[in-house]
């Protein structure tokens, strides 16, 4: 039986595929994650264990990020992108393609 080369998809719900979304986030900003981290209230030692998936991001932080980005904990938590915001899904889609998850 032959088996077909596909790309590896992470599981949406799993820590490193929420690790991954949230460095898009910042990589769609344009911002360092030092400036990132301190314009969204976090520490940078905070953002850079949710950036590499060392830990999960906290509510509290999770609905900053969702009100000043206008995305939701659906795609925060869940990957759900149906409701991201067109330039933002857009501009994730191509910092995705160049991007490869650290899982």
């Amino acid at each position: 039986m032959k088996t077909r080369n596909r790309p590896t998809r992470l599981d949406p719900r799993t820590l490193p595929a929420l690790a991954h979304r949230m460095k898009l986030l910042r990589l769609t900003t344009g911002l360092s994650a030092t400036d990132f981290a301190r314009e969204n209230g976090m520490g940078r030692a905070m953002w850079h264990n949710i950036e590499t998936g060392f830990s999960r991001i906290g509510i509290d932080a999770a609905m900053t990020l969702c009100d000043t980005y206008h995305i939701t904990l659906d795609w925060i938590y869940r990957g759900h992108d149906a409701m991201l915001p067109h330039g933002l899904a857009k501009c994730r889609q191509e910092v995705d393609q160049t991007t490869e998850p650290d899982a």
